[in-house]
């Protein structure tokens, strides 16, 4: 639990920093991230206040509290079904003044907690959100041992994959894999694009076939130890295709020119504006439809995030994404994307599947 004592103290003091008395924690990556705990109580409000005075206090349903090993500075307020919870965190919050609540605290709660207290001043806090940016080395090690599991897993499934298959069929076959490295929950459903839908960035799978000539893209992830990984390949299924390198070319480029750049102090609005230009310059830039990255870890999209309005400088410990990506509507889209981590004088690149251009040799299972 030192850890998690660790992350509280410095919760508080980024508090001071900011100068914020008050702050309610509710996301359930943040509350794991402070506690130690997978806190998901569904419908019945859970929390943890920070005055920054007195203990942490965590507000919960009595029926959840058996299943807690919390940090002893954490305080538990307890409540039950004949509780108007809102009612008993009201007694503890005060009655004017600013409170920071973080981005995942129901709305209805928020109501009914100012019809309560009416004089109380509600701000976005990014508090928690921030300090998880800059992970420790024992988080650092999990997304590494995590980015493993995902490189053996797209191994298997780019030599493994029985044809004819659907994108279901594929994205089935990911989860079956991920299974057997006693990875059992997935980062996100699999990004299983053929052909055309390659050119979606965020196509939702079906029941489309993979057919000889086609490109495929495969953007997959699990969850190891509560931490997210995330990769990205394309391929192409058939003969050599000369307009698909050219493309696979650009984007590979770009990608592995941004990944050089990866160091503290770098702006990550530098990272997506120098991919951009290097599109503009062979005339693909409109074709790059979304960011050049995000931040990684309990979840899936965390920041940082890598876009031309984000000036923010890297830090040693942040890891994120590095996924460029040019789709072209109706032929084909291309994405390549390595989590890395930012080092004190450069960065690691978790992800090690190869990226070289490759052809899945058409067969049949």
């Amino acid at each position: 639990m030192k850890s998690f004592s660790g992350r509280l103290q410095r919760c508080i003091l980024s508090m001071q920093s900011e100068r914020m008395s008050r702050l309610l924690v509710s996301s359930t990556a943040n509350l794991y991230y402070l506690t130690g705990q997978h806190i998901s109580t569904g419908e019945r409000l859970s929390c943890l206040y920070f005055d920054g005075e007195n203990k942490p206090k965590l507000f919960i349903h009595q029926m959840f509290a058996g299943q807690l090993t919390l940090p002893e500075e954490i305080e538990i307020v307890l409540w039950s079904d004949e509780n108007d919870p809102v009612t008993l965190l009201a007694e503890h919050v005060g009655t004017s003044g600013e409170i920071g609540i973080d981005q995942s605290w129901s709305s209805s709660y928020l109501i009914d907690l100012l019809r309560i207290r009416p004089e109380l001043q509600p701000i976005k806090s990014y508090v928690v959100e921030k300090l998880r940016e800059i992970k420790d080395e024992c988080e650092i090690n999990i997304l590494r041992q995590s980015a493993r599991i995902a490189d053996a897993v797209m191994h298997q499934v780019v030599e493994l994959q029985y044809y004819p298959a659907t994108e279901r069929e594929m994205a089935e076959t990911i989860r079956s894999f991920f299974g057997e490295h006693s990875v059992h929950d997935l980062s996100f459903q699999p990004i299983i694009g053929f052909g055309k839908n390659s050119a979606n960035p965020h196509h939702e799978i079906g029941m489309t076939s993979l057919i000889p000539e086609q490109a495929v893209v495969i953007d997959m992830g699990g969850i190891y130890h509560s931490y997210c990984s995330d990769i990205t390949r394309t391929l192409y299924y058939g003969k050599p295709n000369q307009r698909f390198e050219e493309i696979y070319k650009i984007v590979r480029s770009a990608q592995e020119m941004a990944v050089a750049m990866i160091k503290p102090g770098v702006r990550f609005a530098d990272v997506d504006r120098m991919i951009r230009s290097e599109f503009a310059n062979v005339g693909y830039d409109q074709y790059f439809t979304h960011r050049t990255g995000h931040g990684l870890g309990l979840e899936l999209h965390e920041g940082p995030f890598l876009h031309q309005n984000n000036e923010d400088e890297m830090q040693a410990g942040m890891v994120f994404s590095i996924e460029p990506g040019i789709y072209l509507p109706g032929e084909f889209g291309i994405r390549i994307e390595d989590i890395v981590v930012v080092t004190e004088g450069g960065c690691e690149v978790l992800t090690q599947s190869p990226k070289e251009i490759s052809y899945i040799d058409i067969r049949e299972g």
